[in-house]
């Protein structure tokens, strides 16, 4: 422990003595650790955090089709009732479902993400309240219309936590809600990303579910109307394996009571996926493989840190070595060396620990931030200091140390005392050096190639389209329910809306869908040719009249929905197809008037439609390598409540949003207007180029880092080689060597020296960038400009990081050069 001191006292005697290379040590270690730390936080709270509660030790409980084993649907409440019975297989059994509402604040309405539960949700999941009470049995029972609710801990603290809270008002979908609770601080539910913002009991479904999130317009009472999505935690004694052949007795028994909706259906309970929920079982695979990724490239903005400071720990030590080489001389063991070398490591790497946790912490705030201005509702990316994150940067800052002054300390401590005193180690010191700036600049060549590859998604997604023109498009997402609008409200509002628009000056055509490319909503289903076709999957639109000609699409064959098909419901059941999902039907015949039946849920029965029109294939989302196949019904037959309207202008856009938000509160005041956007906007706010931007913003950040870090480490490396060079430099000089000729071969050393490493480099890239493929939006992970640009900067870099001290070197006198020790 005295040694530990004196290590400690002579270390920061030394490093005071040294400020300058102090500063740079520590600042390099504290971007290298701060980035770490910043990783490993968003990292933590995606992937390695546990949930509250016992929610990572639950099941969750999926219905699959014995025929269809690739058919997965959710559970009605009935079966939901005779499974939660099973005592012998589930200690407890919840049930949710999820749907968006309107939230009254003040004179306008917004958009806030909410879960329909069971009564026994939070004492399945094993969380407490923060306050207030769960649900009752009574609220519960479907029809109930219980007029109830349960907020979250942010909603509770935006009212700055106040006791009245609980007993209060909120205006929900036009209802008004009494607060019975609130959940506790930094529970979001089974989800670890997205978090509802209320939660209501299933006697709230019929009145608050949205239709689109319906299984079916009927109650929960109906067999038929899968609606509930379930999870539990097993009997004490009962594993995943043990509760099959149980369920699928029970399966089949109910199977046979309840044929219709029952029929050939079996339950299996599998994992509980993290940041999402679903009919069917789901990984958490390409959450792991982000999270390993981002792990791994922060890992080597470390490792270059370190072999940066390794190269300046060994060049500053080449002047200690006589020193060393005198203590041990007189008796001083080679492990005493090495202690304190490693302590003076460690105090750099604490300090460099101590900011770059304070960077780290900055960066994973903005990121919550970004992420909340991007995402107006549903998502909970909560950050908070914990015990977990100091730790992490306590292991980064003694695992960086161990990196980047061990090695220095044991050749530094070179037992060969006789070659020291008489200063004949320099070559070996220089080989050291060589090698650990290979290494650097082959690290940086992945991470830069990496930073490259996903800037050149980000470029690319600036330019994709849906598949049609994308300027003078504007779109406004409307949902009357939520401000409680009923269906003939609705459709009223809809057909005064897009008549007004129709005619406002600057609006060229106007029509809407209930979907919308880059959108974060798409509906499916399944159509096939009668009789016994196989049946294809597809998505859908509910669309008005002028749709295709407001988005500047010509039709290939056939026409669009008339106005009357837009607002009533009369004639045949019709409907649009594109030309992908007319070839997988009918493959080179005209599919006009010919018949399809489509059907959206499993449990409905398909209906057949006559098309009318076929129409060119349009992109859905960023990451759609084709356009998916799609099929198109007129609003007047199929109303939903949520729609999008679509307004081509005559002019420049956004000069004109303005003046349509102007013209719907006109229509009506209270009408809620999600959003108002240009088709650009939206397609550049959506979640998948946020996602690829943001993946863009942070290796394009590392690879800088690592740049720069590389350029150091060249740059630290020739300096050190050309000081210990000087004499021999003087003498080639004094014997005709032109100072050109010096620079000449100092430089062909320093490009061999980079040559090695980005060769090195290039097989990591290639590995790194097969990693990172499934990320990558329309960018080959093995694109050969980018793998070219990149090590064509890098070896640019390194080149004139060579050039400056060489260039200094040639220009001393020969005659001072000769003088120098």
């Amino acid at each position: 422990m005295t040694n530990l001191r004196q290590d400690c006292r002579h270390g920061l005697r030394l490093l005071r003595r040294s400020p300058g290379f102090s500063g740079v040590a520590i600042l390099i270690l504290a971007l290298g650790i701060g980035a770490n730390v910043g990783v490993f936080s968003v990292v933590d709270t995606l992937v390695l955090q546990p949930r509250p509660g016992r929610i990572d030790s639950l099941v969750g409980v999926f219905n699959r089709s014995r025929t269809r084993p690739d058919d997965y649907h959710n559970f009605s409440y009935p079966a939901y009732l005779e499974l939660r019975e099973r005592r012998d297989i589930f200690e407890s059994l919840l049930a949710q479902s999820f749907t968006t509402l309107g939230i009254r604040d003040g004179d306008l309405t917004r958009q806030a993400f909410g879960a329909v539960v069971s009564s026994n949700y939070f004492d399945t999941l094993g969380v407490k309240l923060a306050a207030g009470r769960a649900f009752t049995a009574e609220e519960e029972r479907p029809s109930a219309r219980a007029a109830v609710a349960i907020a979250s801990y942010d909603v509770w603290r935006r009212a700055r936590l106040a006791p009245a809270f609980i007993g209060s008002t909120v205006r929900i979908d036009g209802i008004d809600f009494t607060v019975v609770g609130v959940a506790p601080k930094g529970f979001g539910g089974i989800m670890a990303f997205v978090s509802p913002q209320w939660w209501l009991p299933l006697g709230a479904y019929e009145t608050i579910v949205n239709d689109l999130f319906k299984e079916r317009p009927t109650g929960l009472d109906d067999r038929r109307n899968y609606a509930l999505n379930l999870a539990g935690a097993l009997a004490p004694g009962v594993t995943r394996s043990s509760a099959g052949p149980a369920l699928d007795v029970f399966e089949r028994r109910i199977g046979e009571t309840n044929p219709e909706s029952d029929r050939d259906r079996t339950v299996i309970v599998a994992g509980l996926q993290r940041t999402g929920v679903s009919s069917r079982p789901q990984s958490d695979g390409p959450l792991v493989a982000l999270g390993a990724l981002l792990s791994l490239i922060s890992t080597l903005v470390l490792v270059i840190a370190c072999l940066n400071l390794a190269n300046l720990m060994l060049a500053r030590g080449a002047a200690r070595r006589r020193d060393i080489a005198i203590r041990l001389a007189i008796g001083s063991g080679r492990r005493r060396i090495v202690q304190q070398l490693l302590v003076e490591g460690l105090m750099l790497s604490t300090a460099g620990a101590v900011i770059g946790l304070v960077i780290g912490w900055w960066m994973t705030r903005a990121l919550a931030a970004w992420i909340g201005g991007i995402v107006t509702f549903g998502i909970d990316f909560l950050v908070a200091p914990s015990p977990r994150l100091v730790g992490a940067a306590v292991a980064f800052a003694i695992g960086s140390a161990a990196l980047f002054a061990l090695g220095p300390a044991w050749s530094l401590s070179n037992p060969d005392v006789a070659s020291d005193l008489r200063g004949e180690s320099g070559q070996v010191s220089r080989r050291a050096n060589s090698w650990l700036v290979v290494a650097q600049l082959a690290a940086s060549l992945a991470l830069v190639v990496a930073a490259g590859l996903f800037t050149r998604g980000a470029v690319n997604a600036a330019a994709i389209d849906a598949g049609f023109p994308m300027v003078r498009q504007l779109v406004v997402e409307l949902d009357p329910s939520l401000a409680g609008y009923d269906r003939a409200r609705t459709r009223g509002t809809y057909q005064r809306a897009l008549q007004r628009l129709r005619n406002t000056p600057g609006v060229e055509r106007a029509s809407f869908a209930s979907t919308v490319a880059f959108g974060d909503l798409m509906m499916s289903g399944r159509a096939r040719v009668p009789p016994d076709a196989a049946e294809i999957d597809a998505t859908f639109d509910v669309i008005g009249s002028d749709y295709f000609d407001t988005l500047g699409l010509p039709m290939v064959r056939g026409r669009e929905f008339t106005l009357a098909e837009e607002q009533t419901d009369s004639g045949p059941p019709i409907a649009i197809v594109d030309v992908q999902l007319a070839r997988q039907l009918f493959g080179d015949a005209d599919p006009i008037g010919r018949s399809v039946l489509w059907r959206v849920r499993q449990a409905e029965t398909a209906q057949p439609y006559i098309i009318v029109g076929v129409v060119p294939a349009l992109r859905h989302d960023l990451f759609d390598l084709m356009p998916k196949s799609h099929l198109y019904l007129p609003y007047g037959s199929h109303f939903t409540t949520e729609m999008y309207l679509h307004i081509r202008t005559a002019g420049p856009e956004a000069a004109q949003l303005a003046t349509i938000r102007k013209e719907l509160q006109q229509i009506d005041p209270s009408l809620p207007i999600v959003f108002a956007k240009t088709m650009t906007g939206l397609r550049d706010t959506s979640i998948s180029s946020w996602g690829v931007r943001a993946a863009a913003t942070l290796f394009g950040a590392f690879g800088v880092l690592a740049l720069l870090l590389a350029a150091v480490g060249v740059y630290g490396l020739k300096a050190y080689d050309v000081s210990r060079r000087t004499r021999e430099i003087g003498i080639r000089m004094a014997l005709g060597a032109t100072a050109a000729d010096v620079e000449r071969q100092l430089l062909t050393e320093g490009a061999r020296t980079a040559g090695i490493g980005l060769a090195i480099g290039a097989l990591l890239a290639i590995a790194i960038g097969r990693l990172a493929s499934r990320f990558l939006l329309q960018v080959s992970p093995f694109d050969p400009a980018v793998l070219t640009t990149a090590a064509i900067v890098l070896t640019t870099a390194a080149l004139l990081a060579s050039y400056v001290p060489v260039r200094r070197a040639t220009r001393v006198a020969p005659v001072d050069a000769l003088r120098t020790e």
